[in-house]
């Protein structure tokens, strides 16, 4: 379980980190708050968190869920919700450059995140059907 504890707060910190970088990109483009428009970089960045936090909210459950239901079957749930954990993290990354880079070239981090969620949802569910047969 302390993998899993440990790709969560790898991923907080990480959206902490696009959250600063965000607020850094703020000050440098002179976009004021409550303003969430104005210089198309500015608009990168402010994008690339607020689909970060789309993401999190989803794939924390899902990595809980999935890690703990897999294991109750006895399958390695934490090594394998840590493995797709750190796809995900990466994924983040990857998202964040290339989105403020060139928000078309974006679709392989945004992959790399989408993927592993869908998988610890679906594994989630197969995971409870297993146990109740």
């Amino acid at each position: 379980m302390n993998l899993v504890i440990l790709i969560i707060v790898l991923a907080l910190i990480e959206y902490m980190v696009i959250s600063f970088r965000t607020g850094m990109a703020r000050v440098r483009y002179g976009v004021k708050a409550p303003a969430v428009s104005g210089h198309h970089m500015f608009e990168r960045y402010f994008r690339v968190q607020q689909n970060t936090l789309e993401q999190i909210i989803v794939f924390i459950p899902a990595l809980l869920c999935f890690s703990w239901t897999a294991e109750n079957i006895g399958w390695p749930g934490y090594y394998i919700a840590a493995g797709l954990g750190v796809i995900w993290l990466i994924g983040r990354s990857i998202y964040f450059i290339s989105y403020v880079r060139d928000p078309d070239s974006r679709m392989m981090g945004f992959l790399m995140t989408m993927a592993p969620t869908a998988l610890m949802l679906l594994g989630t569910l197969i995971c409870i059907l297993m146990a109740l047969v």
